[in-house]
This record gives structure tokens, sequence and C-alpha cells, in this order.
């Protein structure tokens, strides 16, 4: 499955593309929103968005990205999968209501991880065609 990934932390998003690689999905990265928002809208979207939701001086990078995923209508089939080293009901809700598929903290297990990738890309796709 394709999929772009995006965060500030340039270990973090190295570990990201490792488990996802190693599990066999082709996967782009960027450091912040605007090369995440570029690489959607360069060729095929992809299956999932998965976004630290914490980056920029604002820490609220990911929300943003995700609010526009969600407005394009374009990307009605990319599922986004929020990810968070903060934990409060408050940022999990913001996330979820600017329209992530799922919400995870850090750090995730990546079993976990790998199968919720799979599910929410499955799940759009399926919303999608409806």
């Amino acid at each position: 499955m394709d999929v772009v990934a995006v965060d500030d932390d340039a270990a973090g998003l190295a570990l990201l593309r490792l488990v996802m690689e190693s599990a066999g999905h082709r996967v782009r990265t960027s450091v912040d929103v605007t090369g995440g928002l570029r690489l959607l809208a360069e060729g095929t979207p992809p299956a999932v968005v998965v976004t630290d939701l914490l980056m920029g001086a604002r820490r609220d990078g990911g929300y943003r990205l995700i609010s526009k995923i969600r407005a394009d209508p374009a990307h009605d089939r990319v599922a986004v999968v929020a990810l968070t080293g903060v934990t409060s009901v408050e940022d999990l809700e913001r996330a979820r209501a600017a329209g992530a598929d799922a919400c995870l903290p850090k750090p995730f297990d990546i079993t976990e991880f790998l199968a919720i990738l799979v599910a929410v890309s499955s799940a759009r796709s399926t919303s999608a065609d409806g």
C-alpha cells in the first residue's frame, strides 16, 4: 500500500518508514505539512497518511494537515492515522473531529499500528465507494 508519513521529528520519521517498508508498504515522507501536502498532490493519492499531530511552531501541524486532506474531495479515499506523544482526551477528540480515521499514542505497538493501517485504508476505500 502507498503511504505518506509526515513528522517533524526526523528520527521518528525514519523509524516510521522502516516499520512500514519492512511490512511491504511504499512510503514517501515529509518533515512538514507543506511537504506532506505536496506529496499528496503528486501522482496517485496514497491509501493512508500517517501524521504526527504536534508539528510546527504552533504545534498544530497535524491537525491542519488532517483538515486540509478532509476538505479536498480528491482525497475522500485517503485514510488518516494520527500519532501523538500527548494522549489527552481533548487532543484525541480534536484529531477525530478534524477527520482522523484512527489516533494512536506514541510509542505504539508495531503489530497494532500495521493492522490499523490496513483496516482504515480498507474502511475508507469502501465508504468512498458508497
